[in-house]
């Protein structure tokens, strides 16, 4: 047998799963010296076995024999990627494809190597090459549906992934189309669409409860929350150990007032911690504050060094009053986890309620080194400051300076804000839920949209966009440079959207003092207020900033009244809430967070 016949019949023995048997024909092909394709066919032995130095070493040798062979380059690449060495990856992938720039295979590997390496344009290129050479490539369709899909290109992703979808033959690559194609859809507010996929998937893949959840939350959106019930419901009859169904759940039926029925799926669970956990979580944000803190210290009596029950038992007694108790939990808690910024966080705020502003310093700043974007820890950092007289809280807050009013100019098509704000008000009425407000968000006596109100499809919506766009342009231009501030310091080329909703306030209705964790730079533009808001002595309908959101003896700093057509930008870290006010008219708004791109 000639030495090609048996290198093929030694990728067959692999291809098989009989390594023993390439490794032994290897072998035999290198008794009589040093053959490239040997050395080759032994390093792809090496691999199986998972002797990741030796393959290396032997894919080095074959191509010190012949070098260039872009085969064996492509699979130096991908050793050195299981290895970790992802930068020697790259260039072994880049030099097969240097050698052989028809080897599709390498191609795709090395759009893999540049997505992970942070580089996406090349990667994207990577993949439309491995498609002009490769028509329908499947992994390298669904590889560049999903960077487009995650880079803010929907319409573009959704092209390529329905292709996928439309070819894959394996269940579980068509579920993967499907899934990517559901967001790609939804991104476009295409929701009925998105909706059908979600179903696609759970037919093709079925168990998956994180897809039903995804598919209930849509339902919920489309306002069909008797169906997303059902899905709910299933997910926990299927799995009653799941929090997260548990938690989905009994969040809608809070929303649509059905408390007859609030937390009952938890007792009828088996006894089972986390469950425990997500109820007494439910229970604090009802403000059932006495039940919370009892529901935490049962599971503390079973498992005394549970943090997290340690964290949530020390909310509760904060928000009792007991702040000093709350202060020895939650150290009890840092002896067990002394590196966890929750827990850091979650002391620092401790300390400030019992009037220890230098200690919440101490922490926060710790917090912070080990998170330099937490939102709340930055919050709680400056209320410390400003306890203490300290004038590094301005520097952080720039009260003056970092919040901005833009009076934004008609979007294209209209003359006015006047006649533009009114037809959007007119749409957003339509669109906002007939249910009370979420569980978890901080206003009070209102509505607010769910997902993302950016990009789902509303002609005046996305026309808004695009003033807001240009404003935050100019803010973010005029935002003096320092790389050790961290509002400041996090100052790029651009921005990008990272949430976006609409909020309606009723008679007497007011946003809680909050921060945005997830954000760098949030907002608020008015679409519709009332008379109300005229009010310039008790501001009633106000943004305010600066007070936080618990009891410490710090008032605002700074107050804006709200006016149809006004964008207020500011640091996500930055305390906000609105004055309660009191009109028959709603105060309508749209509000986002943004991240430095």
């Amino acid at each position: 047998m000639s030495v090609s016949n048996s290198i093929l019949q030694g990728a067959q023995h692999l291809a098989q799963g009989n390594i023993a048997a390439a490794e032994q024909l290897a072998h035999a092909l290198l008794a009589p010296g040093p053959d490239p394709d040997a050395l080759h066919l032994l390093a792809l032995v090496r691999i199986q076995q998972h002797r990741l130095d030796e393959a290396i070493q032997h894919l080095g040798r074959s191509l010190s024999i012949r070098p260039h062979h872009a085969h064996v380059l492509m699979n130096l690449g991908k050793v050195l990627l299981l290895a970790g060495r992802h930068g020697e990856a790259a260039a072994a992938m880049a030099d097969a494809v240097a050698a052989d720039p028809g080897l599709a295979d390498a191609w795709y590997e090395l759009g893999e190597l540049q997505h992970r390496l942070g580089d996406p344009a090349s990667a994207e290129a990577s993949w439309r090459r491995v498609l002009a050479l490769v028509p329908g490539h499947q992994l390298a369709l669904l590889s560049l549906g999903v960077l487009l899909k995650d880079n803010d290109r929907p319409s573009e992703s959704e092209a390529l992934l329905a292709q996928g979808f439309g070819d894959a033959q394996d269940p579980r690559l068509k579920s993967a189309f499907a899934y990517n194609l559901a967001f790609a859809q939804y991104g476009q507010g295409k929701k009925d669409a998105a909706l059908e996929n979600f179903a696609r998937v759970a037919k093709l893949d079925p168990g998956r409860s994180s897809v039903e959840l995804t598919r209930a939350d849509l339902l919920v959106e489309l306002s069909r929350f008797d169906e997303a019930l059902a899905v709910m419901k299933d997910v926990i009859a299927r799995e009653p150990l799941n929090p997260a169904a548990h938690q989905a759940y009994n969040d809608l039926l809070h929303s649509l007032g059905r408390d007859e029925e609030f937390l009952a799926s938890y007792d009828k669970a088996p006894d089972h911690t986390p469950l425990a956990l997500s109820k007494a979580g439910l229970l604090s944000l009802s403000k059932r504050t006495v039940e919370a803190h009892a529901a935490y210290e049962a599971v503390l009596a079973r498992e005394p060094d549970n943090c997290d029950a340690m964290s949530g038992a020390a909310e509760a007694l904060a928000q009792l009053g007991r702040h000093d108790e709350a202060v020895k939990t939650l150290e009890k808690a840092l002896a067990r986890a002394p590196d966890d910024p929750g827990l850091i966080r979650g002391l620092a705020i401790a300390s400030l309620q019992s009037r220890d502003p230098e200690k919440a310093a101490v922490m926060a700043e710790k917090c912070i080194a080990r998170a330099p974007h937490d939102q709340l820890g930055l919050a709680v950092l400056g209320s410390a400051w400003r306890l203490m007289d300290d004038a590094r809280e301005e520097r952080l807050n720039g009260y003056d300076e970092l919040i901005q009013m833009f009076d934004l100019e008609p979007p294209q098509g209209f003359s006015d804000m006047a006649s533009f704000n009114a037809e959007l008000n007119e749409w957003l009425a339509q669109v906002h839920p007939q249910t009370r407000e979420p569980i978890n968000q901080s206003l009070r006596s209102g509505s607010q949209t769910r997902g993302n109100i950016f990009g789902a499809g509303h002609d005046l919506v996305e026309r808004l966009k695009q003033r807001i766009a240009e404003a935050m342009q100019r803010y973010i231009a005029g935002i003096a440079p320092d790389a050790a501030h961290p509002f400041r310091g996090r100052r790029g080329a651009g921005f990008r959207f990272t949430g976006s909703w609409s909020s309606r306030l009723r008679d007497c209705g007011y946003h809680v003092n909050h921060v945005h964790p997830e954000g760098w730079i949030s907002s608020c533009y008015y679409v519709g207020v009332p008379d109300a808001v005229k009010d310039e002595t008790q501001k009633q309908g106000w943004i305010k900033f600066g007070e936080p959101s618990y009891d410490i003896g710090l008032g605002v700093r700074r107050a804006i009244q709200p006016v149809p057509g006004r964008l207020v930008l500011f640091p996500s870290y930055m305390w906000h809430g609105t004055v309660p006010f009191h009109s028959d008219t709603v105060r309508t708004t749209i509000a986002f967070d943004a991240v430095p791109r």
